[in-house]
């Protein structure tokens, strides 16, 4: 008996790229950490990535601690931060903080 690749294709023949798998070109909502800013009222701001970031160093408002993945975010419009900062047109963001965005 012979070894093969047991992981079953997406719907259209490509591996990983199944609704909510992140990677580039996918749709996401970038929930931010309101540990320090409670009372912001600023939204989650959306986007799609655009490009994979460094594995470790500083992401949006929070260190990467380890060895996680983080990809460019090129936000739908300006993103003004929870510290007032901003406009900011892309960022730098932890995949911990990332969600595959709903389907419109």
């Amino acid at each position: 008996m012979g070894l093969g690749n047991t992981r079953k294709p997406a719907a259209d023949g490509y591996p990983g790229s199944q609704p909510g798998a992140l990677g580039v070109g996918a749709q996401v909502v970038v929930r931010l950490d309101r540990g320090r800013y409670p009372d912001a009222d600023a939204e989650d701001p959306s986007g799609v990535i655009v490009a994979a970031g460094e594995l470790q160093g500083a992401a949006l408002y929070a260190p990467v601690s380890g060895r996680e993945t983080v990809w460019i975010v090129e936000f739908d419009e300006p993103f003004y931060g929870l510290d007032g900062s901003g406009p900011h047109a892309s960022a730098r963001v932890a995949q911990s903080s990332l969600e595959a965005a709903p389907e419109a």
